[in-house]
C-alpha cells in the first residue's frame, strides 16, 4: 500500500490515507480523511456497538410485530411478494437439503420422533408463540454439515433462531 499524506488525500478528493504509521491502539491501517481515525479501531467500535444493540433493536421489531398485527400483515406480504422467485428458490434449495441430508437408515421410531417435535412446534405457533425447529448442527454450515434426524432438531423461539443463522456453536 503506498504512503499518502493526509493533506495529499484531500487534494486528490479520497476519503482514505494510509501513513504506514501505527494508531495509538497498534493498528497499521488506513486512516479516515474526516476524522484522522483508524479504520481497524473504526471498524472495531462499530461491531461493539451493533452487537450492544441488536439485541435491542431486535426485541423492539417484535414488539411492534405484536402490537400492530395487521400492519405487520401488510408488511410481510409486500415484502415477499417483491421477492417471490428468490424465496421460493430458497424454499425449494431447504428442501431438497432437507430430503438430501436425511438418513435413509432412519428407523420408523425416528421419524415419528421428528413428526412430533414438528407438531409440537406447530402447536406452539397455534396458541401465538414464536417457535421454529432448529437444526443444532446446520444442513448447509460453512464448516460443518448435520443431518436432518430427530437427533438433530430443537425447538427454540424465532429470535434465537434469527440470532443463531446458520451457526453451530457447539
Amino acid at each position: 500500500m503506498a504512503i499518502v499524506s493526509r493533506s495529499e488525500a484531500i487534494a486528490a478528493g479520497a476519503a482514505r490515507y494510509f501513513t504506514g504509521v501505527p494508531c495509538k491502539h497498534g493498528h497499521v491501517a488506513e486512516r479516515y480523511v474526516a476524522s484522522k481515525t483508524c479504520c481497524a479501531c473504526g471498524n472495531q467500535i462499530a461491531n461493539q456497538s451493533k452487537a450492544k444493540n441488536r439485541l435491542k433493536y431486535t426485541q423492539s421489531s417484535v414488539a411492534w410485530g405484536r402490537a400492530n398485527p395487521g400492519k405487520l400483515a401488510v408488511y410481510q406480504q409486500r415484502k415477499n411478494a417483491k421477492r417471490p422467485a428468490q424465496r421460493n428458490l430458497w424454499t425449494a434449495s431447504y428442501r431438497s437439503a432437507k430430503v438430501s441430508r436425511m438418513p435413509g437408515w432412519l428407523s420408523d421410531v425416528d421419524l415419528l420422533e421428528m413428526e412430533s417435535i414438528y407438531a409440537y412446534c406447530a402447536a406452539l405457533r397455534r396458541v401465538g408463540l414464536d417457535y421454529h425447529v432448529d437444526h443444532i448442527v446446520p444442513l448447509r454450515g460453512k464448516t460443518v454439515s448435520g443431518l436432518h434426524a430427530p437427533w438433530n432438531l430443537q425447538v427454540i423461539s424465532g429470535q434465537e433462531n434469527v440470532q443463531k443463522g446458520n451457526a453451530f456453536n457447539g
